[in-house]
């Protein structure tokens, strides 16, 4: 039985490629396209797929975010996150989070190929550029960061400001009153230690959410 794909990444030029060239072999078929980390979740919950394949960088819902969502309600499906990033931080965060793998986009086809197949079968597999940044002893652990402080909502909420959304434009996506918002955007402000909104912003460019 073929080996059921979700491909989750922000760009339909990536998933195009990624889909022809998992479905040019027999092991596997792409079941969804994601182009956000909130779709994602979504399709994932609907599908129900063996492997999910998560871009960090999405609008919205960013591909970290969406994976401790899926860990939370899919529990069979495993994440393969597929990214440009070979940064410490997003390596350790993806793997302690429950990602089976960390897979770099500069990868060879069949190093992308050997990533699914080891992470459908329950193992673990990383970019060897990466892999010492997965294991905190190896590297020491990554310094604290404050968005580790932040709730699942107060995350979706920092990436939506990053992105130029207003409170209301906020409130009114995720079905929250304009009060929620705002209190929900002083407390990230202050657990962040953030006092303007090109600060926010900066804060989330520097943590690779937004370009």
């Amino acid at each position: 039985m073929a080996i059921r794909v979700l491909l989750a990444d922000d760009h339909a030029l990536v998933r195009q490629g990624l889909r022809r060239i998992l479905e040019s072999r027999t092991e596997f078929e792409v079941v969804a396209e994601a182009g956000t980390g909130a779709e994602a979740v979504d399709l994932v919950r609907l599908c129900q797929p063996d492997v999910a394949v998560l871009d960090v960088t999405m609008k919205g819902l960013n591909g970290l975010d969406a994976l401790i969502q899926i860990r939370k309600q899919a529990r069979r499906t495993r994440c393969l996150v597929l990214s440009m990033h070979a940064d410490e931080r997003y390596v350790f965060r993806a793997m302690r989070d429950g990602a089976r793998g960390y897979v770099l986009k500069d990868c060879v086809e069949d190093e992308l190929i050997e990533a699914l197949l080891a992470v459908h079968r329950g193992e673990l597999f990383l970019s060897r550029d990466v892999a010492p940044f997965a294991n905190p002893g190896a590297s020491g652990s990554p310094p604290e960061d404050r968005y580790d402080r932040l709730t699942d909502r107060e995350r979706h909420i920092y990436q939506l400001l990053a992105e130029g959304n207003s409170n209301k434009d906020i409130a009114n996506s995720l079905g929250l009153s304009l009060h929620t918002v705002e209190t929900h955007r002083a407390r990230i402000m202050d657990k962040l230690g953030l006092h303007t909104a090109a600060e926010l912003v900066l804060s989330a460019v520097r943590r690779g959410l937004v370009s």
